[in-house]
């Protein structure tokens, strides 16, 4: 696994993070709660955070649990490849 990179929403608290797998593709390790910039504020949250979802494939309409902001999970041109790879089309 490759670096992780915050996924945040308009206001900045952290939804997920982002990483590549072995292939390069982007895939999004989505929380059930999203974190504040702050790590005090973060205290009720325990040591870990919970993972709801890895997701490669597009995800409309994720909601910050924090502030309510909408976000969208688009899939990388890279997944997109895999996909029409592993149904025989060719891109």
């Amino acid at each position: 696994m490759d670096e992780l990179k915050a996924w945040r929403c308009a206001s900045g608290h952290v939804m997920g993070m982002v990483m590549r797998d072995g292939g390069g593709v982007r895939r999004l390790l989505l929380y059930r709660e999203a974190l504040t910039p702050d790590p005090s504020h973060n205290s009720g949250r325990g040591e870990g955070v919970e993972v709801m979802a890895v997701v490669e494939g597009y995800v409309a309409d994720v909601k910050c649990s924090i502030c309510g902001l909408v976000r969208t999970w688009v899939p990388g041109e890279e997944a997109i490849r895999r996909l029409l790879e592993r149904r025989g089309i060719e891109g």
